[in-house]
């Protein structure tokens, strides 16, 4: 129980609540066919927890931003109240195990790394963080979107350049732009194909300032 306790702290319910309106339309995991059998268009991920969290939290740790060591949750009652991120109730049912590191730089708190899917492999990485007013840890927000997409989904963003842009903080830029200038509640980009993947970014004004959402799946 006490290797939970800072998990317990760390995700606030508005932070899940955000990202649970963030997923509803975002294809991920497998459906459950009629007959409560899983479909064969099976759409988890090519790599572990252990890999995708060993690589996120070294690669973080070269911009002194830390994160700490993967709460690893598989109880249906831990799930349902801590990786309860699909509104889709099959595709829910689907998620049987879970992880969830926390981050902070030199700031303070900055969000949560969570992955979701089946003991073996995830189908679902969500990144939460959480920027203040003035946005002083914009770069680390702009720092921990590039470690995951190059370790979640490849190093390939130069030559693919998805939407346009060549450089992942160019898109994040422009998201910020819009957000700030259309002065909507969220603005968010489309689903975004990058290597065998896709991703989307969404930006939501919070009573702490802004919530910064990142998902990635097959």
């Amino acid at each position: 129980m006490g290797s939970k306790k800072y998990l317990y702290l760390g995700i606030s319910g508005a932070i899940i609540a955000a990202v649970i309106i963030l997923i509803t339309q975002f294809n991920i995991l497998p459906v459950v066919d009629q007959d409560n059998q899983q479909s064969s268009q099976v759409a988890f991920l090519d790599f572990s927890y252990d890999e995708a969290n060993s690589d996120i939290k070294s690669a973080l740790a070269t911009y002194h931003i830390n994160m700490t060591k993967p709460i690893r949750l598989s109880s249906q009652t831990d799930i349902n109240q801590y990786c309860n991120f699909l509104t889709d109730p099959k595709k829910q049912a689907l998620v049987t195990y879970c992880t969830s590191t926390e981050l902070k730089d030199k700031q303070g708190f900055l969000g949560d790394v969570n992955m979701v899917g089946s003991p073996d492999l995830p189908g679902l990485v969500v990144v939460a963080l959480q920027s203040n007013p003035m946005l002083t840890n914009y770069d680390d927000v702009k720092t921990v979107f590039g470690v995951v997409v190059n370790n979640t989904i490849c190093q390939c963003w130069q030559n693919k350049a998805p939407d346009g842009f060549l450089t992942l903080s160019s898109l994040v830029d422009k998201l910020r732009d819009t957000h700030l200038d259309t002065k909507q509640p969220t603005t968010s980009t489309h689903v975004i194909a990058l290597g065998n993947k896709h991703f989307k970014i969404e930006l939501t004004t919070n009573d702490s300032g802004y919530l910064w959402k990142l998902l990635v799946s097959k």
